[in-house]
């Protein structure tokens, strides 16, 4: 459990801020002391009432006034008080762990935003759902626990003052009754922890499910595969509640378990006060109420430690995916540095690349130019590393060997980010958001006016489609732009990319998914951008663009003429 508060600690956020804390403290404190002068008070309100006069305690009370209705108004005075602070720190708690949580999601949200290419692309979408969807709650859960414990403990510690000053010897022998049973119930947070750890596992492999699923829909659909996919589904929610059912089973045994213990204890801890002690009728009603109180909190105590300790394993799973993610957070450009431009070329210079591990390498001592205002079309077989070429043009990944130079300037990982901005890049798959067509082509330059919008649609062949549209720029294409046609979208993909005014365009083959019609006037567009920038064409058609400035090929992971090589495939 250590390893966890550590991470707790390294997650730890200003919005836990010194004076909030200062504050939660002071009001943890007051819940304690309220609480226990309220009980106190009991014994001359009961003396008040001719219980008793006598009594260890007695002493303690002679400042006290000794009327009831002035000792009624005193404790009244006190439970008012008491009140107060327990709301006040309730809020409190309720505050700073919400927005403990808050500050963990926004920053999970950003390490991730800002992480590198080259660690993101070995992650799976499905952990970071799963980081989002059930462990920050757990963490958020784990916080409510921890910073409600301090006020649990100030409160029993306020119980036992009482009790020791009503009877002294009694309240060690309980003092000692309970710290036993604590280190006797001690194997059961270890079996909370591990059952904790267990939950983590089962709900990360219901978010896989889940994220893999809603990914190959359509796919699922089209192989009638629902069927397994429903039962792999069920195997994993099947397990996620066997890991809860465990807990809960071993927090109801806990507590059947304490509940007969607590209960047996103080019948015994009463009996030997009246009967062996022979305390006075005042202080036996008080030491009744406080021991009632007071050992049931015990147990409190220890169903709240499981509780932490079943949750705190998350505590781990969030630093480690936050801090991995940070470790590889791309190098910050600053917010007014403008967009890296270029003149003359952008260049490859000896450049190799591997993804390692068992994998081969990609890349082996690439030289290409890429001359400005030219269009290079590059062609080659699947897997021989046409995307990565893309990726390392883009400054999404960085050769391990060799320079990329942007008129003689080194591409390194601290420009990388601003030379983005330079960037325009469209896939095979087009993806759009489920909204309107303004906001799609806003995402890239959020500023662009409605009349740099519509020339973007133009450019890209779409002005037709938007006139015929009756909401025109606010018309919305559905999930992943369900409501357009396949050449629509990688149309409407292409002017997003266009309004962002790149000075270099990586295309990856943005028409292969289409019909031949469409391939061909996605070709024929791209082909009419030539001179207006940079374009780096990927396509397993390329005769299909007429007169490309250079045609080179990727064979062996090397780059060899491409009309050389179409030649010897034909």
């Amino acid at each position: 459990m250590l390893a966890d508060l550590k991470a707790a600690w390294r997650l730890r956020s200003g919005q836990a801020g010194v004076r909030r804390l200062a504050l939660l403290t002071l009001l943890v404190m007051l819940a304690g002391a309220t609480d226990g002068i309220g009980l106190a008070l009991l014994v001359p309100l009961l003396n008040s009432l001719g219980a008793t006069e006598a009594g260890p305690a007695a002493g303690l009370y002679a400042l006290l006034p000794r009327s009831l209705p002035a000792l009624l108004l005193l404790f009244l005075a006190v439970v008012l008080l008491r009140a107060l602070v327990s709301r006040a720190r309730q809020i409190a708690t309720a505050e700073l762990s919400f927005d403990f949580a808050v500050a963990l999601r926004v920053r999970a949200y950003a390490a991730i935003a800002h992480a590198s290419w080259s660690h993101l692309r070995r992650q799976r979408a499905a952990d970071f759902h799963a980081l989002f969807s059930t462990e920050i709650d757990r963490v958020e859960y784990a916080t409510h626990l921890l910073l409600d414990t301090p006020a649990r403990l100030s409160i029993l510690a306020a119980h036992f003052v009482v009790a020791f000053a009503i009877a002294p010897g009694f309240t060690a022998l309980a003092l000692a009754f309970g710290a036993a049973l604590a280190w006797l119930m001690r194997h059961r947070l270890t079996e909370s922890r591990r059952l904790g750890e267990l939950s983590s596992q089962a709900n990360l492999r219901v978010s896989r499910e889940i994220t893999e699923f809603l990914q190959a829909l359509k796919l699922t659909k089209a192989y009638g595969a629902e069927t397994q996919h429903v039962a792999a589904f069920e195997a994993a929610a099947r397990g996620a509640e066997g890991a809860d059912l465990a807990a809960a089973r071993l927090q109801a045994n806990t507590r059947l378990l304490l509940d007969c213990v607590v209960a047996v204890a103080l019948a015994g801890f009463l009996w030997l006060a009246a009967v062996w002690a022979k305390l006075p009728l005042a202080d036996l009603l008080v030491l009744i109420l406080v021991f009632q109180r007071l050992l049931p909190m015990l147990q409190s105590v220890q169903e709240l430690s499981q509780q932490f300790v079943h949750a705190s394993p998350a505590y781990r799973s969030v630093a480690a995916a936050i801090e991995a993610c940070e470790a590889a957070a791309d190098p910050a450009a600053a917010p007014d540095a403008p967009p890296i431009a270029f003149e003359r070329e952008i260049s490859l210079e000896d450049v190799r690349f591997g993804y390692g591990g068992d994998h081969p390498e990609v890349l082996r001592g690439i030289d290409l130019s890429l001359p400005a205002g030219s269009l290079t079309v590059l062609s080659g077989a699947s897997g021989a590393g046409k995307s990565t070429i893309l990726d390392l043009l883009a400054g999404l990944l960085a050769p391990q060997s060799g320079r990329i130079l942007i008129d003689g300037r080194e591409l390194t990982p601290e420009i990388a980010p601003a030379w983005r901005r330079s960037v325009g890049t469209m896939a095979q798959e087009a993806f759009l958001f489920h909204a309107s067509i303004r906001e799609n082509l806003a995402w890239s330059s959020p500023g662009a006016s409605d009349e740099a919008m519509l020339e973007a649609l133009r450019l890209a062949g779409l002005s037709g489609l938007i006139a015929a549209l009756p909401q025109g720029l606010d018309t919305v294409v559905g999930d992943r732009g369900a409501s357009l046609s396949g050449g629509e979208r990688q149309r409407l993909a292409l002017a997003r990319l266009l309004l962002r005014a790149p000075r270099l365009i990586l295309l990856d083959e943005p028409a292969s998914a289409l019909d031949a019609d469409n391939e061909e006037r996605i070709l024929e567009t791209i082909a009419g951008l030539r001179g207006r920038c940079t374009i780096l064409l990927v396509t397993h058609r390329p005769h299909a663009i007429a007169a490309p400035d250079r045609h080179v090929a990727l064979a062996g992971g090397r780059l060899v003429d491409g009309e050389l090589l179409d030649g010897r495939l034909g």
